[in-house]
């Protein structure tokens, strides 16, 4: 940024995005001048909002398709023996 009062290239000195906007300060070194300029919406105030658009839609499609339109056919699992024995003893059965 060039400075309004004296025309020497100004220095910057503060970058702020916690208002969701890009804010910087410069200070020009030859006069004392300080200025800011506004550079527009922050990177993850633009993320934020798409993520924040993204899950509303989500929701809006869960809730438009109801419960789930296929009903779950899963298999019973087998149930693992549960101790040393038993899993040897499941081994040797099995073969016969």
């Amino acid at each position: 940024m060039i400075c309004t009062k004296c025309g020497e290239l100004m220095a910057q000195t503060d970058k702020n995005t916690f208002s969701g906007r890009v804010i910087r300060e410069y200070t020009c070194h030859k006069c004392g001048h300080t200025d800011w300029e506004d550079d527009g919406v922050a990177l993850w105030q633009v993320l934020h909002d798409a993520r924040e658009k993204d899950e509303t839609v989500a929701a809006e499609r869960s809730t438009e398709s109801g419960p789930n339109p296929q009903p779950d056919t899963a298999q019973p699992a087998e149930v693992a023996p549960a101790t040393l024995r038993q899993r040897l003893l499941s081994l040797f059965s099995k073969n016969k």
